[in-house]
């Protein structure tokens, strides 16, 4: 079973229904204590939902790396969105110290003098696959190490029809052993969407990696905005 991770749901869910100006949102995630607590622990880590939550993992990510932390990102759905870590990550090295120690997020800008946000971003190595056997091979030869490591939209290619789902779940096994692997020394955040209509048969590939998980968190409104809808009427 998975643990139940305590995140603002509704402040990412509206960093993922955001305009690609709105930043202060983006800003409020990454620097969110309870979202960089869960993206330090070396473990499984899974955030999904009706939609991939693509920014909640890269305000994660540019928050580590403008900390001083590196980190390694592979995107497995072509959804790294350049514009939102770059400005992001100008906003945050304003605020935020690197630590000599690779201690992330040190807070000191008296102690620790500021970077840019260019040096915080070399930190950020990121990696790119477009089909689901790209994204396998990459995941099984990446070596162990203490970086934390990031998964964009993981189960993107594996919903793609053409690849028989037998074929999907195999390769998709094999992927969940070595991202154990890798985060039983670092952490590993993976963010996923549900199959969309004509790919309902996938689910149990989504079932898989739940089921995989260290810890994982549903992106979804609070219940209490339905019961108030209610009291309505």
């Amino acid at each position: 079973m998975t643990d139940s991770l305590a995140l603002p749901s509704t402040l990412a869910l509206q960093v993922e229904h955001a305009g690609r100006g709105e930043f202060d949102i983006g800003l409020r995630l990454a620097l969110d204590p309870a979202l960089l607590d869960a993206m330090r622990r070396p473990r499984l880590t899974l955030l999904w939902g009706t939609l991939a939550p693509t920014r909640t993992l890269l305000a994660g990510a540019t928050s580590l790396v403008v900390g001083g932390t590196p980190v390694r990102l592979f995107d497995g759905g072509n959804a790294f969105d350049g514009y939102f870590v770059a400005r992001l990550a100008r906003r945050l090295a304003r605020l935020i110290a690197p630590d000599p120690a690779s201690e992330p997020l040190a807070p000191d800008p008296v102690v620790f003098p500021r970077e840019g946000p260019h040096e915080a971003l070399s930190r950020l190595r990121l990696s790119r696959a477009f089909t689901c056997f790209q994204l396998a091979e990459l995941i099984e030869n990446t070596p162990t190490s203490p970086e934390p490591l990031f998964v964009l939209d993981l189960l993107a290619t594996f919903y793609d029809e053409s690849v028989p789902l037998r074929d999907g779940e195999r390769l998709l096994a094999t992927t969940l052993t070595h991202l154990k692997r890798l985060a039983a020394v670092a952490p590993v955040i993976v963010g996923a969407h549900e199959p969309q209509t004509l790919v309902k048969d996938r689910w149990r590939l989504l079932d898989d990696l739940q089921a995989a998980a260290d810890a994982a968190w549903m992106l979804r409104a609070p219940q209490e905005e339905s019961v108030q809808q209610m009291r309505l009427f």
